[in-house]
């Protein structure tokens, strides 16, 4: 990004939602590379009126608009140049303030809050970032992470859970295996089950209408601890994907007219 494209992106607009901009445009910038300059103007304070980007070394500078302490004073000293700019420097102090107080409901909007505050946000719910993934889904996830919570524990829940971790919608089969049973009975030595039967209750299969292929193996990992951590303690689940299909095999079939040489090979 240039200096000519970060002016059309952040001149305008509040210079709290045009740092956050920045940052969401350019992962390679981050917070401390970003100053703030305050130019004295009568106009709304806060307001990005030009910008600089420093392309070697990352920093970007952003002038805003600000109000001068001297307006308070009585007439005869706002016309001292000195006692002007000697209150700027006060001013620039309090206006880094002015402006988190002005933007602190900010912080309690997942999709809007600064990087740096989504593990305070994820701690308040309890929820574990490194079943999450990246940046993306855990504003997702914390973006409903309280209606979600209603339905913790129920099919409804881990789907959508699931779902914003994958981006895939899973099925949810309850009391149905992704394999059969098999008993040993009837002249053995054991009389037991290897797995499961059919007819029992307690388990359910989380199933991806995707092949596991299409997953990295950390997720695969994630969203099996992500099954653990949300299912009831009593029951089972089992993950399973869809199956690659298996290409047909060529069939040669040997008639009364084939001829079988062991020199040539088959004859037709």
């Amino acid at each position: 990004m240039d200096t000519a494209e970060l002016k059309r992106y952040c001149i305008g607009l509040d210079v709290y939602k045009a740092r956050n901009r920045i940052l969401h445009l350019c992962p390679e910038i981050t917070e401390p590379d970003i100053d703030i300059t305050f130019r004295e103007s009568p106009d709304r304070r806060f307001v990005v009126t030009d910008c600089t980007y420093d392309t070697q070394r990352r920093k970007v500078m952003l002038f805003a608009t600000s109000k001068n302490p001297i307006r308070h004073l009585p007439s005869n000293y706002q016309e001292n140049d000195f006692l002007r700019n000697f209150l700027m420097i006060f001013q620039h102090m309090d206006n880094r303030l002015a402006i988190t107080l002005d933007n602190v409901h900010e912080l309690f909007r997942p999709m809007d809050c600064p990087s740096s505050f989504l593990p305070v946000l994820a701690d308040w719910f309890g929820v574990n970032l490194d079943t999450i993934g990246g940046e993306t889904e855990i504003r997702r996830y914390l973006q409903y992470a309280i209606p979600l919570y209603r339905y913790r524990g129920t099919s409804l829940g881990i789907r959508a859970h699931l779902a914003i971790v994958s981006g895939i919608v899973p099925e949810i089969i309850e009391g149905s295996l992704p394999f059969g049973a098999m008993e040993i009975l009837d002249g053995t030595d054991v009389d037991s089950h290897i797995f499961e039967p059919e007819e029992s209750a307690g388990f359910f299969t989380v199933y991806f209408p995707v092949t596991v292929e299409e997953f990295d193996a950390g997720l695969v990992r994630r969203l099996s601890r992500i099954i653990q951590n949300e299912k009831p303690a009593h029951t089972k689940c089992y993950l399973c994907f869809k199956r690659q299909e298996k290409k047909p095999r060529d069939i040669t079939i040997l008639k009364d007219s084939t001829i079988l040489d062991g020199e040539t090979g088959i004859q037709f």
